[in-house]
């Protein structure tokens, strides 16, 4: 398990309310650190055809709803690589994440997830980092748009773990 696996990843950057500059800031850490894996980007559903056009420019964009769970449902459904890392628009991506999380899987129905703040469940942890494998979530299926975040991300981790995923909180791996 606590070995360097050659995982095919990606990114799924998550961009509420469309704002460029941080989607750019995000794509140019991603482009430094991590230039061959490839890149998605999901936005609300208030973004205009020229904001749409400006963000495609940066990478394939994608749009959800105004939900943090929505845009993590489109994030996931066009999914660019088997595991993917779940990053908010602004985040400056930090080296090597790929090999730092791929020491801890094992199989592809593990979930991994930063300790931030002192937050080591699903439920309260942050999304900027979250690692998951497209086959599981296809399995897990989407996220809800109804409830609290809290809710939804409770509901569903519950159909995760029916379906044998593991989670787990990674120490020292903050995104940024």
């Amino acid at each position: 398990m606590y070995s360097h696996k050659d995982l095919k990843c990606g990114f799924v950057i998550l961009c509420p309310e469309h704002t460029v500059g941080l989607l750019k800031s995000t794509m140019k850490s991603i482009q430094c650190r991590h230039p061959d894996l490839p890149t998605i980007c999901a936005t609300d559903d208030s973004a205009t055809a020229a904001d749409m056009k400006e963000m495609k420019s940066i990478c394939p964009t994608y749009k959800g709803k105004s939900t943090f769970s929505s845009l993590i449902n489109v994030g996931m459904k066009h999914a660019p690589a088997d595991w993917n890392f779940i990053v908010c628009a602004g985040a400056t991506v930090r080296w090597k994440m790929d090999e730092r999380f791929s020491y801890f899987t094992e199989s592809e129905k593990d979930i991994l997830f930063p300790i931030s703040d002192n937050k080591c469940n699903f439920v309260d942890a942050t999304l900027n980092g979250l690692f998951i494998n497209k086959k599981t979530w296809n399995e897990v299926g989407e996220m809800s748009n109804e409830g609290t975040f809290e809710e939804i991300k409770i509901l569903w981790a519950l159909r995760a773990i029916d379906k044998g995923v593991k989670f787990k909180a990674i120490a020292g791996s903050k995104i940024c």
